[in-house]
């Protein structure tokens, strides 16, 4: 009879103990995420539409990132080798999927008479130069740089994919104040200055 009260007696004090713990987790306040997005360079105000058979085709993509920066939580390095991962501060999409929408727009906005496409495109659309890129670095550094490292190339279609250009690309600047929203803008201009390098590129090929 002893034992059964013991056991009784157990089980009671185990029911309201774990009811005291889950009390607390219920008034614990959980940090909401942020989500950011890459914004892309401000359109020109005076713009004019081409004609059909003027305009250019440029095709962006295929994008290569590092693995460890294609998630949804933004990741940071802490040290030369140590990367700290955000999960309250998110991408609101894969980061190689918004980069990818931001070039296009950029692209499409600083080569006149161009209109850009994602890859994969439609055969039927008639892309004359296609843009591949591969990004190495993209983020901030533990010594508050944020830095942009990427390898791209301009290939022609229209000549059975001739590889008309290859460049290496390079941006690194210092922010002076230092979270995760002045981060993404600087980000944001990183990955415009890269667009402009290309689009002055591709230009030339246009007008040659």
């Amino acid at each position: 009879m002893e034992d059964r009260l013991s056991l009784l007696s157990n089980r009671v004090g185990f029911v309201f103990v774990l009811m005291y713990v889950l009390t607390l987790s219920g008034c614990a306040v959980t940090t909401p995420s942020q989500y950011y997005l890459l914004s892309p360079v401000k359109e020109k105000t005076e713009t004019s539409v081409p004609d059909a058979d003027k305009l250019h085709i440029i095709g962006v993509g295929p994008i290569k990132f590092p693995k460890y920066l294609n998630r949804s939580p933004i990741v940071r390095f802490s040290g030369e080798n140590k990367v700290e991962v955000d999960e309250f501060n998110r991408w609101a999409e894969p980061l190689e999927q918004n980069f990818s929408h931001v070039m296009r727009i950029n692209l499409t906005r600083l080569v006149a008479s161009s209109y850009a496409l994602e890859y994969p495109w439609k055969r039927m659309m008639k892309v004359q130069y296609q843009v591949i890129l591969e990004v190495h670095q993209f983020g901030a550094q533990a010594d508050n740089n944020v830095k942009l490292y990427a390898h791209w190339a301009i290939l022609n279609l229209s000549k059975n994919k001739k590889i008309e250009i290859v460049r290496k690309f390079k941006y690194s600047r210092k922010l002076d104040t230092v979270n995760y929203q002045t981060i993404v803008a600087e980000q944001s201009r990183a990955l415009g200055k890269l667009s402009q390098d290309i689009a002055k590129e591709m230009q030339r090929l246009m007008d040659r």
